[in-house]
């Protein structure tokens, strides 16, 4: 199932999760364990097939976004939901989730391919991520809710601090950095009226997000901003997921 120098690694892998303060005799499945660790370009390098955590990566991801969400609506009861999403952008973002992996020592312990060795794979924002979240989908699944709570509390939601005091960036600022950096220009918003009322009134607004001449989301709001911010959320999330994707 798994390449031998993998299997021997099993008590460093058990070792770390102690780190976390997860008591290793609470593991059931070790093969689970051993796959959250090892990332898809490692078992490329292999001819026969070798179990990766791209799978785990997609419950750690749910989890993790849920998790949020819950200790994000208990802890700010006064704020806003436009507020609480930038709370959760911001907590849940790649670069967020790298910084964390790299605070409990995740980007020493995977299992990285030869060709992301060499290219510093260990300091990849998308990897570090990527494997971020696979650890959490293996924990909810071997170890429980309650043990995954944990860990996102201490190493990742611990961050809202941070992100309370500084400035938190909008959807439409984060989506217009990303475009910059990828297309080389901004995002165009193209807004319409999309519900009325009885007496003609607006009450709800289109927005549609067009970079390079192409539609890449659509949002909708009470009023043309939020129509925009919710345009550029999704459209800031799509591209994201096709830059993981890329790598």
């Amino acid at each position: 199932m798994f390449p031998e120098f993998i299997t021997s690694q099993l008590e460093n892998c058990k070792n770390f999760l102690s780190t976390l303060g997860i008591d290793p005799s609470l593991i059931k499945d070790e093969n689970l364990l051993l796959t959250a660790f090892v990332h898809k370009s490692y078992a490329a390098d292999f001819r026969d097939p070798v179990p990766h955590n791209e799978r785990l990566e997609f419950v750690g991801d749910a989890i993790l976004g849920a998790t949020v969400n819950v200790h994000l609506f208990k802890d700010f009861p006064d704020e806003p939901e436009s507020t609480l999403t930038l709370y959760k952008i911001a907590l849940v973002r790649a670069e967020t989730l790298a910084e964390a992996a790299q605070d409990i020592g995740l980007d020493q312990a995977i299992f990285l391919g030869r060709g992301e060795l060499k290219n510093d794979g260990r300091n990849k924002i998308t990897i570090l991520c990527d494997c971020m979240e696979a650890l959490l989908g293996y924990i909810y699944l071997d170890l429980g809710a309650e043990t995954v709570e944990n860990v996102i509390k201490k190493y990742i939601y611990s961050k809202v601090e941070i992100i309370q005091k500084g400035q938190v960036k909008s959807n439409k600022t984060l989506l217009q950095e990303e475009v910059q950096k990828i297309h080389k220009n901004i995002p165009l918003y193209i807004d319409e009226p999309y519900e009325q009322d009885t007496k003609g009134n607006v009450t709800t607004y289109l927005s549609r997000v067009i970079i390079d001449g192409k539609e890449i989301a659509v949002g909708y709001g009470p009023n043309k901003k939020k129509a925009q911010d919710d345009a550029a959320r999704i459209a800031y999330e799509k591209l994201q997921a096709e830059e993981q994707s890329s790598q």
